[in-house]
């Protein structure tokens, strides 16, 4: 039990100020509490109490506005305070509520968090060069109009020649491509090591038509866990089965963000042509996807 004896021994000024400062804390979290305000529509006064024999306050008009302390009347009086502070009740024939605006609504995410399943952006790199390489893979932004290079076709990205300089990983491209493969990848860094597919990337492999068959005329673009995630919330599924049923053999829009994948230049035609293990045209990729669109028909009309 609350002991306020020791104010009988003050001065009864600062008691006074006290016990104020106790009843103002205790008007301020009853105020938090509820969110009604009330408008007086005619000329009113704030009384001491919940009735018309209680002693008058001060005079109150419209418009003023009053924070409604308490919904339930009494005596067919509101407990209320005034825009200035003061404490009181008034006849609730003279006032009408009025509803509190609702909270701001928290901005709608736009993409996946900087951190996911406790993994970093730059994943378990322990190289600068490779943590930097990681954070580009896990970019969280989607592209802005601005970003997307015009030139960045996939015809353009699949010509050949040393391409190390053709592009720039600051910059995005949205291409249109036949998809030839869909399939999971493989255990990294840059998703801290995981080994179920679905906190691993997607490869996705793509060609300029059906009869392009070659490996060494594929462009590989990339769904990272990240956004496979994120794009769950939205009602997409990206998971590795879903877009293997969705895109194989068929003409897809991709957008997201150029990058060049160093790991894989000795990989590439552009880069090691007639190497030994050459797989795919160029180190170059989209990844992360940010986007997928399948085409309802040509790719004209994609």
């Amino acid at each position: 039990m609350l002991d306020l004896s020791p104010l009988g021994k003050l001065e009864p000024v600062m008691s006074r100020v006290l016990v104020s400062a106790l009843v103002a804390l205790i008007i301020a979290g009853h105020t938090a509490a509820g969110a009604q305000t009330a408008v007086v529509t005619h000329d009113a006064y704030l009384r001491t109490g919940p009735s018309s024999t209680h002693t008058k306050i001060r005079k109150l008009m419209p418009p003023d506005e009053l924070m409604i302390l308490d919904p339930q009347k009494q005596n067919d009086y509101y407990e209320v305070r005034t825009a200035g502070g003061a404490h009181g009740w008034v006849w609730s024939h003279n006032v009408q509520l009025t509803t509190a605006p609702p909270p701001a609504p928290a901005p709608a995410a736009t993409g996946p968090p900087e951190v996911y399943r406790s993994c970093p952006l730059e994943g378990s790199a322990i190289t600068n060069n490779r943590k930097e390489s990681n954070r580009k893979k896990n970019r969280i932004t989607r592209p802005a109009s601005g970003d997307i290079g015009a030139n960045a076709t996939l015809a353009a990205i699949l010509q050949g020649g040393d391409d190390t300089q053709r592009w720039s990983d600051a910059r995005a491209a949205s291409i249109v491509a036949y998809v030839y493969d869909v399939k999971v990848g493989g255990e990294e860094t840059v998703n801290c090591g995981e080994t179920d597919s679905l906190y691993i990337d997607t490869h996705i492999e793509l060609v300029l038509g059906p009869q392009d068959t070659l490996k060494t005329g594929r462009l590989i673009v990339e769904v990272t866990p990240r956004w496979r995630a994120f794009l769950a919330t939205q009602g997409e599924d990206w998971t590795t089965r879903a877009l293997e049923q969705r895109l194989e053999g068929h003409w897809v829009r991709f957008t997201g963000w150029l990058f060049w994948d160093f790991e894989h230049a000795d990989e590439a035609a552009h880069t090691n042509p007639g190497g030994d293990h050459v797989w795919r045209a160029t180190a170059w990729e989209i990844h992360p996807i940010t986007e997928i669109k399948v085409c309802p028909g040509t790719p004209a009309t994609c």
